[in-house]
């Protein structure tokens, strides 16, 4: 596990306190929340890798299959 120091606003944790049993509940909480944010992080940018390297594949292969490639096979994807 890695450990990060981070800096949350005092008068938003004290409207939050209250809803939790106690300050452990309330760190778990936290924890939970940023996890799941970096997930969805992570998702989004495979998601958008996956489309540019889409993209790009089907415009070597169409350049390819036209006739049109102006490079050599090896520098298609450079």
């Amino acid at each position: 596990m890695c450990t990060y120091s981070i800096t949350l606003n005092d008068m938003l944790i004290e409207k939050a306190r209250p809803a939790f049993a106690d300050e452990n509940a309330l760190q778990q909480w936290l924890q939970e929340q940023v996890s799941i944010a970096l997930e969805k992080f992570i998702e989004n940018t495979e998601s958008e890798q996956h489309v540019m390297v889409k993209e790009s594949l089907t415009k070597a292969f169409n350049e390819l299959h036209t006739g049109q490639a102006k490079r050599n096979a090896r520098q298609l994807f450079s």
